[in-house]
């Protein structure tokens, strides 16, 4: 019970982050964020079940704020955090190399999913704002895996084994 109300907890302190305190850091309008590379990396180190669950709780979340189309985030995250889990489970986790390229290339596959389903729906968006956040994404990745890495690897939060 600990470990859901830290993760509630974190999650929704990197939704203000990314909604209040990113813009201020931006370079050229272009920002990371911060509760994205939270999942991609917390999927990267717990799983498949629990990216799933945090991928589709983080995706309409952040569709609260999305004003162009509802479910798009959920959707997207739900798929980049089910992928970050399954390149989890054939990695050392205690390297960082890995999942800082993981948390790029699914930076850069929610920014195609979005930007596509985004084209279809007949939105006006940009291909180059995909490259710039992901790029801005892959550099704050290592800090953030590192601090993800440390957190799961806290008492409450390691998953129990029971028979």
């Amino acid at each position: 019970m600990k470990k859901f109300f830290w993760l509630v907890f974190l999650v929704c302190l990197f939704q203000i982050i990314d909604n209040a305190l990113m813009p201020f850091i931006s370079i050229r309008t272009y920002y990371p964020s911060a509760l994205f590379l939270f999942i991609i990396c917390y999927s990267i180190v717990n799983g498949t079940k629990e990216a799933l669950i945090i991928g589709v709780f983080t995706g309409i979340l952040q569709d609260v704020y999305f004003a162009n189309g509802i479910g798009i985030n959920a959707l997207t995250n739900m798929l980049a955090c089910v992928i970050a889990a399954q390149i989890g489970q054939s990695i050392f986790r205690h390297k960082s190399f890995v999942p800082v390229i993981t948390c790029f290339c699914l930076s850069v596959f929610k920014g195609m999913g979005i930007f596509l389903l985004l084209h279809i729906l007949g939105q006006k968006v940009y291909f180059r704002t995909v490259f710039f956040d992901s790029t801005y994404n892959g550099v704050l990745a290592f800090f953030m895996y590192k601090f993800v890495f440390r957190l799961s690897n806290i008492d409450f939060m390691r998953k129990r084994w029971g028979f």
